[in-house]
């Protein structure tokens, strides 16, 4: 097992899902401690399996039509996919050193991967489950997250102050974003397509990016040491999870206002809005827990426990 401050540990937005109990859905919650991923049965905030994959299991995301999940284990240097109904793992993909977070497009052809030690974003085209092209970022690329059309992917580079657009046609970089500070972690996409929400953690304060002017519009002030980011179904509220603090910030993503500061527990990273419960999930690395929080009050509901370093970064809601 890798100590907590090993080379895998910046931190990706999580989406981590949980879904309407009548529909008896799943989270797939990546454990680093264990080099695993654990099933969580939504409808009893409890365990029912585990996912053997990788070493060091770091970042996920989910293609819930397709019935697949991807993750990256940071210590063997590959992708795991899980086929999600069958629960197991039936490919395991080489990539470069050290991938941290992914993202599979929206239309399910392609997975990008951060490889946080190489400088490099590796492409899986998920018929083959290959790597077709591995795209030269700038320094440390930690999370991704792609457009809702599936035409870019953005990319945070954690020791540029950059995030690397990728056109998903020619799976090239075709512009590069300045951010307002020291090491942009998580990164997650409103779910318009016009806005980008990058918590700066050296600054404590969430980036407000335009995609389109491709520039900072705004910076607001979160807790110290922010790294996770999430965002709510309807794109009212983005959240952001600070390690140094132990706290969740809520804000407006219309009038960039803080709507309220939550503690969550023990080095709390990713998180995800669940649409249909209406209930926000957050991985608390430290605590070993996924804390649940009611998504009107913000206030915990239940902890879901028996995790080893959850860590669980982008989008992984099963339905």
């Amino acid at each position: 097992m890798k100590p907590v401050g090993s080379k895998a540990l910046a931190i990706c937005s999580l989406l981590i899902v949980f879904t309407k109990p009548t529909h008896a859905s799943q989270a797939f919650v990546p454990e680093y401690g264990r080099g695993a991923v654990a099933v969580i049965d939504m409808a009893q905030n409890t365990i029912i399996e585990r996912i053997k994959t990788g070493t060091s299991t770091w970042g996920v995301s989910v293609d819930p039509s397709r019935h697949r999940a991807y993750v990256t284990n940071s210590g063997s240097d590959d992708v795991s996919v899980i086929d999600t109904q069958l629960r197991k793992v039936i490919a395991t993909v080489d990539v470069e050193r050290n991938p941290t977070g992914l993202s599979v497009l929206p239309d399910g052809k392609k997975v990008y991967v951060a490889n946080a030690d190489a400088n490099t974003v590796s492409v899986i085209d998920t018929n083959s489950q290959a790597v077709t092209k591995s795209i030269s970022v700038e320094t440390s690329p930690r999370c991704i997250v792609a457009h809702p059309s599936s035409k870019w992917v953005y990319v945070t580079n954690n020791h540029s102050k950059s995030i690397s657009v990728i056109s998903t046609e020619t799976d090239e970089v075709v512009s590069s974003i300045a951010v307002p500070g020291e090491k942009p972690y998580g990164i997650v996409i409103h779910p318009n397509g016009r806005t980008l929400y990058v918590p700066i953690f050296e600054d404590n304060k969430l980036a407000v990016i335009d995609i389109e002017q491709k520039q900072v519009v705004a910076n607001i002030p979160v807790a110290v040491g922010p790294q996770g980011v999430g965002i709510s179904a309807d794109g009212k509220d983005v959240y952001v999870t600070s390690v140094k603090e132990n706290i969740l910030t809520v804000i407006d993503t219309e009038t960039h206002a803080v709507k309220a500061s939550v503690s969550v527990g023990n080095f709390p990273r990713g998180m995800s809005y669940d649409a249909l419960t209406k209930r926000l999930y957050v991985a608390t690395t430290r605590e070993n827990t996924v804390t649940v929080l009611d998504g009107a009050t913000y206030q915990p509901v239940a902890k879901i426990e028996d995790l080893l370093w959850p860590m669980a970064f982008g989008n992984f809601i099963v339905q």
